[in-house]
């Protein structure tokens, strides 16, 4: 089973494995609060051994590059301002110093609610956190907070892929989520932006999008995109469309090939269904060749580890 514990995959990304506390916790060894933070460390300055707490002016922060979400609703904003007003900041900023800076890595949503609340310098927790750090952390807070569109997430996922060299089994298991998981979302990033558009908008599902990917063609699809939003298609209402619009593109002209056409038809849909079920249940690559005949189930493995580890799962199945 996959660990999707936050805190046990941020403490290996942020703490080098000497377990370090929690985001937002105040380790044992704290800074003083007076300590003044118009003086931060200077670009060629020597960053502090530990954790720092420090009250920071709101001015002084920024939000990172690395931070996979864009949009942040106004009126979610409004709403922590106000508790903010109440209650203050309870959880303190994460932020790691950048030349005479402070760039956000964790919390970005809490200081812009501060600055509508009037505040002048919020609590944060300064930690030594690297470029892949800040990019790996910055992901899986939304990601389990569950702040992220599928796109934001899947454009996450190919950063931190490119940033960490990392494969999709790795940049899976770092963020406590399935490998098919972290596939299904890296497709979308094949759709035309128009299509991904749809998607961060929440007008088109990420279902909706995944069947869209069965189109060759990239105008059809948006087409089939605009088509489905104005008519509410469901899920299945799509595939059929685009099963149709596929079997239409490579239906032969000559009648003597007709036959041979017809041996060939588009996959079923309940196939898909079973060979994703499987996929999902095996973490790996299944590929399901059906007959009349004789039918196949083919199962991928990268190397004696993975091997062993689907075939204790299909064995306790």
């Amino acid at each position: 089973m996959v660990d999707r514990r936050l805190g046990r995959g941020l403490d290996f990304f942020l703490s080098g494995g000497r377990g370090a506390a929690a985001p937002g916790v105040t380790p044992p060894a704290v800074a003083s609060t007076d300590s003044s933070p118009q003086a931060p460390a200077s670009a060629g300055s020597k960053a502090p051994a530990g954790d720092e707490t420090l009250m920071v002016q709101v001015g002084l922060l920024g939000p990172s590059p690395y931070q996979p979400r864009k949009d942040i609703a106004a009126a979610e904003l409004a709403e922590l301002a106000e508790s903010i007003k109440v209650s203050g900041i309870l959880q303190p900023i994460l932020a790691r110093r950048v030349g005479d800076r402070y760039e956000i890595v964790a919390g970005e949503r809490r200081w812009r609610a501060a600055q509508l609340a009037g505040l002048e310098r919020v609590p944060v927790l300064v930690r030594q956190i690297t470029d892949d750090e800040s990019a790996v952390f910055g992901l899986v807070e939304n990601i389990q907070r569950e702040d992220l569109n599928a796109i934001e997430k899947a454009k996450g996922f190919q950063v931190l892929m490119q940033k960490l060299k990392a494969t999709q089994e790795e940049v899976a298991r770092r963020v406590g989520m399935e490998r098919s998981t972290v596939a299904n979302f890296l497709r979308l990033i094949d759709l035309p932006e128009e299509v991904q558009a749809h998607v961060s908008r929440g007008t088109l599902s990420m279902g909706h999008a995944r069947t869209l990917l069965g189109l060759v063609d990239r105008e059809a699809m948006v087409k089939f995109a605009d088509e489905c939003i104005r008519q509410a298609w469901s899920v299945r209402v799509l595939e059929q469309q685009v099963k149709d619009a596929n079997q239409a593109l490579t239906q032969p002209a000559s009648a003597a090939t007709t036959k041979t056409a017809g041996a060939k038809k588009a996959r079923p849909v309940w196939l898909n269904e079973l060979e994703e079920s499987l996929v999902d249940a095996l973490s790996t690559t299944v590929a399901i060749r059906y007959g009349r005949k004789k039918s196949q189930i083919v199962i991928e493995c990268a190397g004696r580890e993975e091997f062993e580890r689907v075939f204790q799962r299909l064995k306790n199945a």
